[in-house]
């Protein structure tokens, strides 16, 4: 083979390393995240920014697109910017609903955090609630 086709042969071959890739790496999205009282038949119930105190549990519901193959998602709870929980999920399916929930001691008033984080630890989406 001469060197001019070993050239050319590798580009192509490359090239459509690249974009197999790309194609491949379609970005995993949060399509929906709210902080809910529970979860029935995977959908939130009782979602709000503000939970009554005296709340003993919250849940944090989160619907993932763009998943291919399985992977996961991490939920990290923070109360006034302290990480008090850090909860692995599996994602399944391109589209995909995953909850974690919280047991709030009935002290925990005020503001809480909750941060979406891919598999790879980049941040995908954060909510913040209060507990009043």
């Amino acid at each position: 083979m001469s060197t001019r086709r070993f050239f050319t042969f590798c580009i192509f071959l490359s090239m459509t390393l690249f974009f197999v890739t790309m194609a491949m790496a379609q970005e995993v999205t949060v399509a929906q995240v709210v902080v809910c009282r529970d979860v029935v038949d995977r959908m939130p119930v009782g979602s709000s920014d503000v939970m009554p105190a005296g709340t003993e549990r919250v849940f944090c519901y989160t619907r993932i697109n763009g998943a291919q193959g399985e992977t996961t998602i991490t939920h990290n709870w923070y109360y006034k910017g302290a990480l008090k929980a850090s909860v692995v999920l599996p994602v399944r399916t391109s589209d995909w609903r995953t909850w974690s929930s919280k047991n709030l001691l009935p002290e925990w008033t005020g503001e809480w955090m909750v941060e979406v984080l891919s598999k790879d630890g980049a941040p995908l989406e954060s909510i913040v609630f209060f507990v009043k």
